[in-house]
């Protein structure tokens, strides 16, 4: 760890007295957050800067900006790229003994509890990585993917195959399969 950069995300805010504020950098290796999913791997530690601000006497207002990169496989031609990934995040964290703030005191964030002097910051921070996961990642627009008769990867170079109209119409339409299911009679 670096001097002046923490590796976690718990913050201790005893020291944060009435209107302060202070700001916080954090590398945060991916596997201290258990931010693991399926088909997606993080290659980076998350790099954050966090804001908080004493609103009150125990209320912190909290706003953090996480970035790292991701390793995931394109869905055309399913080779593994690397990208970008940025979120932020804005919460508000009550002191459990304190009645909740009005809902006009928060500005497009939420609003957590916390008991004593700290607070951890680690699960807003998956929630909000989890939603900047891209569904359908394509390695780029202009991916050719694979041929869907042999399956050689047609950004490397054309295949010999002739497509056809069905199968032509199969990579346009992948239900048009369920067509020929059908008995005859239902068939139009």
């Amino acid at each position: 760890m670096r001097e002046g950069i923490k590796d976690t995300l718990v913050f201790n805010v005893k020291d944060l007295q009435y209107e302060d504020s202070k700001v916080y950098k954090a590398l945060v290796p991916p596997s201290g957050l258990d931010v693991t999913f399926d088909e997606v791997e993080f290659i980076h530690p998350l790099s954050c800067t966090v804001h908080l601000l004493r609103q009150g006497c125990d209320n912190v207002y909290v706003t953090a900006e996480i970035v790292s990169a991701i390793s995931v496989a394109c869905r055309r031609c399913l080779n593994p790229f690397e990208s970008g990934i940025t979120t932020t995040l804005e919460v508000l964290f009550c002191h459990s003994n304190e009645s909740q703030e009005p809902a006009s005191e928060l500005v497009e964030g939420e609003e957590r509890y916390y008991d004593g002097d700290t607070f951890d910051l680690s699960e807003d921070v998956q929630q909000a990585l989890v939603l900047e996961i891209p569904t359908w990642p394509l390695c780029s627009e202009a991916c050719q993917g694979l041929c869907p008769q042999c399956g050689t990867e047609l950004n490397e170079g054309a295949c010999l195959c002739e497509l056809t109209d069905e199968s032509q119409q199969r990579v346009s339409n992948p239900f048009s399969v369920l067509s020929e299911m059908l008995p005859e009679e239902n068939k139009t």
